[in-house]
């Protein structure tokens, strides 16, 4: 019989223990975020393995507002619940590029998206300083501090079977020697609610 993981309810797990035992970690609610797997048919190896939309705009208002030619605009974001969860974030997984990483790489990766989510948790991005706030003024000093806070965690010896998955291979996959399952999330996106002209 082939096994069949829920990769979901795996990561799901995992954010949960990251953010217990990773003290930078510790301000998110993994309650409100939403693990879910997209699919990516890039070949090799670079390239995006994982992405996280947060479902609020800065700041964590449902609105923004902005200047758009001659006109002002407002958009509003919908509210998304799962399971009795007020969803903020969804960490979307890439298939199968995120298999072909090594077990650290995926960690890091997992520990990576994570990273992104406000101190506030308020379903908007932590917003470094820098030309780029979502990665700060270097974008190498940013993965330094991921792989920094994902050996911070293996520190702790937590427990294999929440990282056991991390070990799956695409060739094993591709043989078919197990079952890739998981909640697939259309992204909810922002409603003009409002225009002006100026």
């Amino acid at each position: 019989m082939i096994a069949e993981i829920d990769l979901s309810r795996r990561l799901e797990a995992l954010g949960a223990d990251l953010c217990r035992r990773v003290p930078e970690l510790s301000h998110i609610d993994t309650g409100s975020v939403l693990f879910c797997l997209s699919r990516s048919r890039a070949e090799g190896t670079h390239g995006t393995y994982a992405r996280i939309a947060p479902l609020r705009f800065a700041g964590g208002s449902f609105e923004q507002t902005r200047r758009r030619g001659r006109y002002l605009e407002t958009f509003r974001l919908p509210s998304l619940d799962h399971d009795g969860r007020r969803i903020l974030y969804l960490i979307y997984l890439l298939l199968p590029r995120f298999l072909r990483l090594s077990f650290e790489q995926k960690l890091e990766t997992v520990v990576h998206e994570l990273y992104h989510i406000s101190e506030a948790c308020d379903g908007d991005i932590r917003r470094l300083s820098g030309r780029n706030y979502a990665h700060g003024h270097s974008r190498r000093a940013y993965n330094r501090k991921i792989a920094e806070l994902a050996g911070q965690y293996l520190e702790t010896r937590p427990d294999t079977r929440l990282t056991d998955f991390l070990h799956l291979d695409e060739e094993s996959w591709l043989r078919g020697e197990f079952r890739l399952t998981g909640l697939r999330v259309p992204l909810p996106k922002a409603r003009l609610i409002a225009r002006s002209r100026l």
